[in-house]
């Protein structure tokens, strides 16, 4: 009698239940295998995701850097002259600090700790630009988040 015939009763006997459980433990260890081997294989790989981390780290760069002499243009003693370019640098870090904030899972995944300082330092950048400082306060505070996009490019 081979495992699959049952005398034509409705039993199932232990050989039936053991083929069973044996047929449904290898189904379950082959689809484990095979997820794992194509769920490695098509997953990014650490090189490539801190590539994309720093090039963003590096955008961000690019798109704050006409903030700094439209304020020095604007607000060159502490009080503003050209109100125009002084919205417009403020417009500039308020859109780099929000690129900054929409990448925050692959920038926190690359540099947690370096993310937090840049984030610090822009926080401080926004406040300074939201209110008329002088230039050298601007600049100070310019030059420091500058200084952390950098660590945080590997530049």
């Amino acid at each position: 009698m081979s495992a699959w015939q049952n005398d034509g009763g409705t039993e199932f006997t232990p050989r039936l239940i053991a083929v069973v459980a044996i047929v449904a433990i290898l189904a379950i260890a082959m689809g484990f295998a095979s997820g794992m081997y194509f769920g490695r294989s098509s997953a990014p790989d650490i090189q490539t995701l801190t590539d994309q981390a720093r090039s963003t780290a590096k955008a961000i760069t690019v798109d704050l850097a006409p903030a700094k002499p439209l304020y020095d243009k604007a607000v060159p003693a502490g009080t503003i002259e050209n109100a125009t370019d002084y919205a417009d640098a403020q417009a500039r870090i308020i859109h780099a600090r929000a690129n900054l904030t929409g990448s925050h899972t692959s920038l926190t995944a690359l540099a947690p700790g370096t993310y937090a300082r840049t984030v610090a330092a822009f926080d401080a950048l926004v406040a300074a630009a939201g209110k008329p400082v002088t230039a050298a306060v601007f600049d100070r505070l310019f030059q420091a988040t500058l200084d952390e996009l950098a660590v945080l490019s590997g530049s």
